[in-house]
């Protein structure tokens, strides 16, 4: 059912939680939270855990009650969850650093104790804030699930979609029309006025950097300073150019594998094969026996080119399982046994189910990208197809839309310094959107992360830069010379793991 959701709706803006939960506790992560200033005495300590329990961090929580409906502040209210790492030294500076989410759908608190991390040098003096967007995470979430216990991610009946996300929206205490970028803006500015903050430090994921460029056209005043890690270029509607951006970044790993001795005699016809594959499940499917990555039990599934797609779409997020690509899509086209990449679907399919609030994609996707979905790009030969316009096109038929300023997808510029950064081999959001947005704020600079993929502030080096760039609120004397250490992850030649 929801296969097209995923393929195209769930843009977040996230590696594998559990890769970098392992990778983050291999090197420590610290967990101490001290109540920081009296701004945030009225918050209660907390405990965030991802990853099954593996990764936690230690914070300050509350919530904030806001109006739903803008025009009408006194009907239904909602309440607005959120998270803060106080800075460690307990003098934090003025100006505060808000992390803002991808998806649209995913929490902003679920991703504190990876960015804690990320940013610790940062976190010494200043507050990081994690704010749940309305209708995520603990901010009246709108997710979904099936009544009748099937995968969520993998079903492909269009009718059966719109039947399941009918029933859930008649369970959500919610006025979907109001679940948008502007009024999730519009939230993080009442959170800022209400603890009397006077500029805020934006990093934006994924989603999370369109976030940020509302949030910065709507009130620049009170903006010290933007990175947009993964950038979505203001023009453009979510979801439309994925199928090219993907087969993209995916034959652009293709071509890194032939140049790479060991990886063309292993894998010598990469291009090949993937076309093979495309063509091979393009309206038929494969009945497998593969075993639920959760559950330990083994079952029936067809393996079907949306299938195909789930598993090689979320393996190209992360530097560390693009490496895989190769071994994975060599075995399924020359063996015709492709149970191996329908484990790495179920896998990928099971976090999202815990990770991404369904409702308010939608909620965001028919207000904002489909009323001006553009016309005339062909995607059906790649990977995707045109699986997300199609799901567009039912859902947001009747789906009840909220209102969108005018202007909103018009570029602006800002007096405020950008840092824009883009992995390499991103298959979403690749480096030619962060010269889109480069060419469109005046006091910007771009880096590319050689060898990345979706996000890279989780890079040791890239975390660094950003904190030297939010320190200073200056792009012109960055130092990056530690990004020239920064490539790809060896690739996988065999079922032992990475070439030495």
């Amino acid at each position: 059912m929801y296969s097209h959701i995923h393929l195209g709706l769930i843009r977040v803006g996230i590696k594998s939680f559990v890769l970098l939960a392992l990778a983050f506790l291999a090197a420590g992560v610290f967990t101490g939270a001290s109540a920081g200033d009296d701004r945030w005495a009225g918050l209660e300590p907390c405990e965030i855990s991802i990853a099954g329990g593996r990764l936690t961090a230690e914070a300050q929580c509350g919530t904030l009650t806001v109006g739903e409906n803008p025009d009408a502040p006194d009907d239904r209210r909602i309440e607005l969850a959120f998270a803060v790492a106080p800075a460690r030294s307990g003098r934090a500076l003025p100006d505060p650093v808000v992390y803002l989410a991808g998806g649209p759908g995913q929490s902003a608190r679920e991703t504190l104790p990876i960015m804690q991390r990320a940013l610790r040098d940062l976190n010494r003096d200043r507050d990081l804030i994690f704010l749940d967007q309305r209708g995520t995470g603990g901010s009246n979430i709108l997710d979904c699930e099936m009544d009748d216990g099937h995968d969520l991610w993998m079903e492909t009946d269009l009718a059966d979609t719109s039947e399941s996300l009918k029933r859930c929206m008649q369970r959500w205490d919610a006025d979907v029309r109001f679940y948008t970028t502007t009024q999730g803006a519009a939230d993080l500015e009442s959170f800022r006025a209400h603890y009397d903050i006077a500029a805020l430090n934006l990093i934006g994921g994924s989603y999370g950097t369109r976030m940020a460029q509302v949030y910065l056209r709507n009130y620049p005043e009170h903006v010290r300073s933007v990175v947009l890690d993964g950038v979505v270029p203001t023009r453009l509607q979510l979801g439309s150019e994925h199928g090219i951006m993907l087969d993209r970044a995916l034959h652009r790993l293709f071509d890194a594998c032939q140049q790479d001795s060991e990886c063309s005699a292993h894998f010598p016809e990469l291009d090949s094969d993937f076309s093979e594959l495309k063509a091979r499940y393009n309206g038929n499917s494969q009945p497998i026996f593969v075993t639920h990555p959760r559950t330990g039990q083994g079952f029936e599934m067809n393996f079907t080119r949306d299938v195909l797609a789930t598993a090689l779409r979320f393996l190209a997020y992360s530097p560390e399982s693009q490496m895989m690509i190769p071994y994975l899509v060599h075995e399924a086209a020359t063996t015709g046994s492709p149970e191996r990449l329908a484990s790495q679907a179920l896998i990928v399919t099971d976090q999202m189910m815990d990770l991404i609030a369904v409702g308010l994609n939608f909620s965001v996707g028919c207000s904002e990208d489909w009323p001006d979905w553009p016309e005339g790009i062909d995607q059906s030969a790649t990977l995707l197809g045109e699986s997300l316009t199609e799901v567009y096109r039912e859902v947001c038929s009747w789906w009840p839309a909220g209102e969108v300023p005018e202007d909103f997808h018009q570029p602006f510029d800002a007096d405020v310094p950008m840092l824009i950064l883009s992995g390499e081999l991103d298959p979403v959001t690749p480096p030619a959107y962060g010269d889109e947005a480069l060419a469109q704020y005046s006091q910007a600079r771009h880096l590319v992360a050689e060898g990345r993929g979706h996000i890279v502030l989780t890079n040791p080096c890239i975390g660094g830069i950003a904190t030297r760039f939010i320190r200073s609120a200056d792009v012109e004397d960055l130092d990056t010379d530690c990004m020239k250490a920064i490539g790809p992850e060896p690739f996988f030649l065999d079922l032992l793991g990475p070439a030495p």
